[in-house]
């Protein structure tokens, strides 16, 4: 079992990510909003992180918070898997992909779009976590 940390603001998604996550065994927190989010995972450890890039206030949050909890050595090698319709909602005229995971840009373990499949969900959790998934 692990410990995840949901960072989304969508409540639907949350308890929709939660609940497959839960059945699969993992013990889940789940933090709405990018504030204080390096203390917040200070405090929770949590074993991998799942996060949306579109917030309310910030529709590039995600990505700031990526970067921030990447200068925090004790907590820089907790994976992030970003979780987000960015690809659906933005305006721009490009998207994103796991391509585009670096250091400096986008300091994460893996990206997966919205919505997203259980079976998909799961298999991307336990390979971040390095897990390996028989069922599959």
């Amino acid at each position: 079992m692990a410990s995840i940390l949901i960072v989304d603001d969508d409540l639907d998604i949350v308890d929709s990510v939660k609940i497959i996550l839960e059945a699969n065994g993992h013990e889940v927190s789940v933090k709405t909003d990018t504030d204080d989010l390096v203390s917040t995972v200070t405090q929770v450890l949590p074993d991998l992180i799942i996060m949306d890039i579109i917030f309310p206030e910030n529709s590039q949050a995600g990505f700031a918070a990526a970067r921030s909890l990447h200068k925090v050595d004790r907590i820089r090698e907790i994976p992030i898997l970003f979780l987000s319709a960015v690809n659906q909602l933005s305006k721009m005229s490009f998207g994103f992909s796991e391509d585009d995971i670096s250091d400096d840009f986008m300091p994460v373990k893996g990206f997966l779009e919205k919505p997203v499949e259980p079976a998909v969900l799961i298999s991307k959790v336990d390979e971040l976590l390095g897990w390996r998934n028989d069922a599959l």
